[in-house]
Order: structure tokens, then sequence, then C-alpha cells
């Protein structure tokens, strides 16, 4: 039947869901997928995109053949190109095999970086060729950074949520000004790409750490007088308040300066924009207004680490100050 000559194919192509060149030495992993459903503001793929090029990473191999030829349709009607497998040619004679970009890159420092495509078939596959490349590199722990839209006013900083797939992970996730998302509590609601990677490894891969960042990229439910959308196509502030948490979470120490500065950016051209809109447009400004008091956030703060051998020596002090008689 359909269904054995399927099951025989994926077990066939079990040996080819991760191809590694190299296998540096590795410590975290930023993940994020282009062409796929939460990627506003361009955070899950444009944030990694950002990340390969600024750090020059080199990439080190790539979910195989297996991942290519079950994960994914050849294409959608409509769509011309768009979710079609990539190809080559060279004065008319094929120089590559038809390839999907999951691929792999050394960020240095530990640091790998994976951008992948939102597969649309087997979820469990395409999860066990991510997962198998987490523990053949050896990474201790792995982040998804994904963006939804909404209304969020452009000088605030970006709300950042998280789910994460062990429970100790909570305390110390905890430190970094996040909102610890209950989605799909109250009713069904289907995950994400990340949430889906994040769900596999607390139910199958359980010596996996993986968690989840999204942040909201500014996006209003009007457009401007040339009929484009007003919001942020590729939200640098998000990269910046996604960055500046997983730059303390992971020490990588990286030079946040540059998504700063992109950011403000385009947060004041928004913001000038949303000005002139609501001066002309009373609904538009009443619906702006109420943007403006319904949004919250929870402001990030670098969190202070003491050294341990300073941290026993002030505990040590307080241990043997001599008891202090009550005033009378």
């Amino acid at each position: 039947s359909w269904l054995i000559h399927s099951e025989q194919e994926k077990h066939l192509m079990a040996d080819e869901l991760v191809i590694l060149q190299e296998k540096p030495s590795a410590q975290y992993m930023i993940a994020g997928w282009r062409r796929q459903w939460s990627d506003g503001g361009e955070i899950s793929g444009g944030l990694t995109r950002y990340l390969i090029d600024k750090l020059g990473a080199k990439q080190i191999g790539e979910l195989g053949p297996g991942v290519s030829a079950m994960c994914y349709p050849f294409q959608v009607p409509g769509t011309h190109d768009s979710f079609r497998p990539g190809a080559a040619y060279h004065e008319g004679l094929p120089v590559r095999e038809m390839y999907r970009g999951n691929r792999f890159y050394d960020g240095g420092n530990g640091l790998i970086i994976f951008r992948g495509e939102e597969p649309w078939f087997h979820i469990e596959m395409y999860g066990e060729a991510f997962l198998q490349a987490v523990r053949e590199l050896g990474i201790k722990q792995t982040v998804a950074v994904e963006g939804y839209n909404g209304a969020a006013p452009p000088d605030l900083e970006r709300s950042v949520s998280c789910i994460y797939s062990k429970a100790p992970m909570k305390e110390v996730l905890e430190r970094y000004a996040l909102r610890f998302s209950s989605y799909g509590s109250e009713g069904r609601r289907g995950p994400t790409i990340g949430m889906a990677m994040v769900t596999l490894a607390h139910f199958q891969y359980p010596d996996v750490e993986m968690f989840r960042l999204g942040a909201m990229a500014p996006l209003y439910p009007f457009a401007t007088a040339n009929n484009e959308p007003v919001g942020i196509a590729r939200d640098h502030r998000a990269f910046y308040d996604i960055m500046r948490r997983l730059n303390s979470i992971f020490k990588l120490n990286l030079d946040l300066a540059e998504l700063r500065t992109l950011g403000d950016t385009e947060c004041h051209h928004l913001q000038e924009t949303l000005e002139k809109i609501a001066a002309a447009n009373p609904s538009a400004k009443q619906i702006i207004e109420r943007a403006r008091a319904d949004y919250s956030f929870i402001p990030y703060v670098e969190p202070v680490e003491l050294d341990p051998a300073l941290d026993r020596t002030l505990e040590n002090i307080l241990r043997n100050m001599p008891d202090q008689p009550l005033e009378g």
C-alpha cells in the first residue's frame, strides 16, 4: 500500500537526515526559518541571516536529501517559484542537485546558527533531523527566534514571549524579562515551527534543552495613502531586544550597537508616520492610542552576576558578623 511504501522510504532515508562536513566546538545554537508563518518583522529568517553575514559564519552542514524529498511540495499553484526547490545550471548543464535551504553555520566562539525553511509535511521527520543535528554537534542549548505582528508602539521595547522544553530551565529564563506563553491551553491552536521543535524536544528528546523567543513586530491595521502597510518589515529593534537577552544567556559578547542604531532609525520613521496618520484620521488615531494603552512588556534589565568567589566572601562576612543588641 501507499502507507507501507511511504514508511519504507522514510526508513531508507534515515541515514540521510543530517549531513555535517564539520563539527566545530559548539555550545549554543540560534535557529530561524524563512518562508514560515511566524516570521513577523523577519525576526526568524532575517535575524539569522543578519548574524550569518555579521559574523562571517561558515556553512558546516545541512539537513539531508531525505528531509528535502519528504517534507516539501515541488510547487504551490499560483506562487510561481516561491516554494520550488533551488536548482543551478552552467551553460545548459546541471551543476548541483535540487536543494532546500536547511543549513548550519559556525558563528565562532561556540555559536552555531541554523537557517531553514518551514516544512510542509512530516514534522516528526523534520524534527528528528533537526534534533539529531543538535545532538551530533554537542549543542548545550538551542533557541528558536520567531516573530508575530501586532500594534506595538514603535518607540517602546518589544514584548518577548517564551516557551521551553525542560522545567528546570525556567529558573534561569525568569531573569530575562520574558512572558511565559500559555498558547493553546484554552483551545486548539497550531504551533509555529519553533514551538513544534520545542514540543518534540520536550516529549521525545529529554536530553535536549531548547526554548523559543517570539517578539511582536509593529504592524497596524491600516495602510498609507500609497496603500503600503504601516509597520516595520524588518524589525531591527526586535532583533536587538532578542539578542541582548541571548548575549547574556549564551555569554556571546556580540556588539549590538548597529542593531540598536538601525532599530532606532526605523522606529523614529514609523512614529512620524503614525503621527501624520493620526492627525489626518480620527479613527486611526483612536486605534493608535488604544494600541499604546493596551500594550504591555516587561522592561529588560541586564542581570548582574557576581563572581562565585566574591559571592562566597560576602556570604561568609554576613554569617560571621556579630549579633547586634537590640536598641531599647
